[in-house]
């Protein structure tokens, strides 16, 4: 995957990741595989950048990775699959910024951060999976962290 893609400047949101070739819909883009800690194992400047994987366990990238760098958007063009793999949710062109919604992958209630996605229909604040409206948790399915959905099943 790392010839498909690069990193570059993102704006507003600082460094992005982009399709250095075009990407087909199901394609994997990012698997955040790896060492899952607890969030308190995890140094607080680098938190933002943690993927979460369960209501206790995140996944750090490594610096400077494609999913460290991997921003959100309110219409992203990538979606989540299983527990740690970030697929496109459709055709991605060549020099588009690569995004998925944070929102499908956070389960603290007490997070809220400012969205500068720039999308017409941006939220302006990113919150956990449990506010977002029932028509867009409809319209992601089951291409939500798998432990969100577990939680709201039950």
């Amino acid at each position: 995957m790392a010839d498909k893609l690069r990193i570059g400047d993102a704006g507003q949101k600082g460094k992005g990741v982009f399709a250095a070739e075009r990407l087909l819909p199901g394609e994997l883009v990012v698997d955040y595989a790896g060492e899952e800690k607890w969030i308190w194992d995890i140094p607080k400047e680098a938190w933002q950048y943690a993927f979460q994987v369960d209501y206790d366990r995140y996944v750090l990238p490594p610096q400077g990775s494609f999913g460290w760098y991997l921003n959100h958007s309110c219409a992203p063009n990538c979606v989540i699959m299983g527990r740690t793999r970030i697929v496109a949710l459709r055709t991605i062109e060549k020099g588009e910024e690569v995004t998925f919604d944070y929102s499908t992958n956070v389960g603290w209630d007490g997070f809220a951060m400012d969205c500068r996605c720039g999308s017409p229909n941006c939220r302006h604040v990113i919150r956990s999976y449990r506010y977002l409206d029932r028509g867009l948790k409809g319209n992601y399915g089951a291409c939500v962290s798998r432990f969100l959905l577990e939680k709201s099943a039950g």
